[in-house]
């Protein structure tokens, strides 16, 4: 069955619908074979599979259809997808731009094959039955780089996982979706962080999250029919009104940044990070749900690197 149009204008709107991978069929079984994947521990595929129930199941709970890419794939792709360890963490591979589905480039070379495979099942979700992908744009980025500001606008971090030679053509097909506005950050590659999701999030329309190092990175900001300016990073948020709530990374869970906004005022985030965030986001307002998927998060991604949104309504 072809899934029908897809809108994201936002990271807080309500979740209509997001694509979701189930874990590989592959152990990852010694720390060897962790550092070959980037994952941070070993895990079992059947310790993964059950924390992917888990996360499925809370998102039908909530009213969002959680639509398994995996049924999506031909028996040959199969083969090579089920030992792809990183397909779980489908945010990077492509991303929805207003009703643009945009194709991402992975930069780590275990997850090349990986994407290739992904954006095939995504064209057969959207109802090209040979999987070819070519009639969908896209980008020289990983999307855990990428926010959705609402009133069109977008951040993107250039850096570790997305190509800083490409910004420019990034930013043309950002206002070629609808966007008004791409601000683009750099986050220092000796930081090895490697996605913004990992240091950054959007707390409804009055705040963002972000590590505290962020305060030192200024934002190269493009406005439609404008020369490129130079703003602050927390002045381009305090400007549009939004508070930047600083967190430091050693008091606090490492995937604190990593959520997903349900509704305008509902998050989900992992069950390891949900206390710390609601102690950050106390007085705004919102409601913060958590899901156990320790196992999950053994890949260094949590909630957010685990689901891909299709169609989110406007907050």
């Amino acid at each position: 069955m072809a899934f029908g149009e897809v809108e994201c204008w936002s990271e807080d709107g309500r979740l209509d619908s997001v694509v979701v991978f189930r874990p590989a069929e592959l152990d990852v079984a010694s720390e060897e074979e962790a550092v070959a994947v980037g994952f941070a521990r070993v895990v079992t595929r059947a310790a993964a599979e059950d924390a992917f129930g888990r996360l499925r199941q809370t998102l039908a709970s909530f009213g969002c259809k959680a639509i398994d890419l995996e049924e999506f794939l031909s028996p040959a792709d199969r083969v090579v997808s089920n030992t792809t360890v990183n397909r779980v963490f489908v945010r990077d591979t492509a991303v929805v731009l207003g009703a643009r589905l945009v194709r991402g480039a992975a930069a780590f070379p275990p997850r090349v094959a990986e994407f290739d495979v992904a954006h095939g099942a995504l064209s057969r979700l959207m109802g090209r039955h040979d999987g070819n992908a070519e009639w969908a744009a896209a980008a020289r980025v990983e999307f855990g780089d990428v926010f959705l500001l609402g009133q069109g606008r977008l951040l993107v971090n250039v850096g570790l996982r997305s190509d800083p030679r490409f910004v420019r053509d990034f930013v043309d097909l950002a206002w070629g979706a609808g966007f008004e506005e791409v601000a683009v950050v750099r986050i220092p590659d000796s930081l090895g962080i490697i996605h913004l999701d990992l240091a950054f999030n959007v707390l409804g329309t009055e705040a963002v999250v972000a590590r505290a190092f962020l305060r030192h990175c200024p934002l190269h900001v493009y406005p439609r029919g404008e020369p490129p300016r130079w703003e602050s990073f927390e002045a381009y948020f305090v400007q549009r009104g939004r508070r930047v709530l600083a967190f430091e990374p050693g008091s606090t869970h490492p995937f604190l940044s990593n959520f997903i906004s349900l509704e305008p005022r509902l998050l989900l985030a992992s069950e390891g990070a949900a206390p710390h965030l609601r102690n950050l986001a106390r007085g705004l307002g919102l409601e913060v749900v958590g899901v156990d998927i320790d196992a999950l998060e053994s890949g260094n991604g949590s909630v957010r690197c685990l689901t891909m949104p299709l169609r989110r309504g406007v907050a």
